[in-house]
């Protein structure tokens, strides 16, 4: 069987920062999907942003992750752009800033279009049995929709982060389309690290 995961990486990220599984992040996103189909034929398109940010150590933890991304897990990275934009107020529009002095954000672009995109033309070309598709959010549900109606043969599975709410698009498309479309949570347990020691090889 040939699977391809599509990673939201930024979703996922941001899903799992704060929380008691937050070092799933440091996922070999390639073992994790063959533990869910072992035998299969798998590849992984890692969709993220560079952060462009003044903090230094995230900026060395998102290279290191993204070098073992392409080095150990043989993704695919496919980059969107990250535009800055000062903080203001909702109502008047004036200049503000956070407690920590911050008066800017980072907001990602292009990541949604660019996994609708390469999830519809993979189906469309026959690339893939079955899609696993990393991610929470609730915009890529007309990218699964098309996919399921032009690709008869193809199953997709959505996997969220963990204790995540289940949008209603994605439990209506499993009613839809039965057997082919999949929304679940991601398992924990057959979720696979980097080994832990990676950045001191690299260092």
């Amino acid at each position: 069987m040939r699977v391809i995961g599509y990673i939201d990486g930024l979703n996922f990220y941001e899903a799992s920062k704060d929380k008691h599984w937050y070092p799933a992040g440091w996922c070999n996103w390639e073992k994790t999907l063959a533990a869910y189909c072992p035998g299969a034929d798998v590849s992984v398109r890692y969709f993220t942003t560079l952060y462009n940010g003044r903090d230094q150590t995230r900026v060395r933890r998102q290279k290191l992750h993204l070098l073992a991304m392409k080095e150990v897990a043989r993704a695919e990275i496919v980059y969107g752009s990250c535009r800055e934009r000062p903080i203001t107020c909702p109502v008047c529009k004036a200049a503000i800033q956070c407690r920590c002095g911050c008066d800017r954000r980072f907001t990602e672009k292009m990541t949604d279009v660019n996994i609708a995109v390469h999830l519809l033309e993979d189906a469309v070309d026959r690339l893939f049995d079955r899609a696993y598709l990393v991610s929470g959010d609730v915009d890529l549900a007309p990218a699964v929709h098309a996919v399921l109606r032009r690709a008869p043969e193809s199953q997709v599975v959505v996997l969220l982060p963990p204790e995540s709410v289940m949008p209603d698009e994605f439990a209506k498309l499993e009613r839809t389309f039965p057997r082919r479309s999949i929304a679940r949570h991601l398992d924990l347990d057959r979720l696979q690290r980097f080994p832990d020691d990676l950045p001191r090889q690299w260092a």
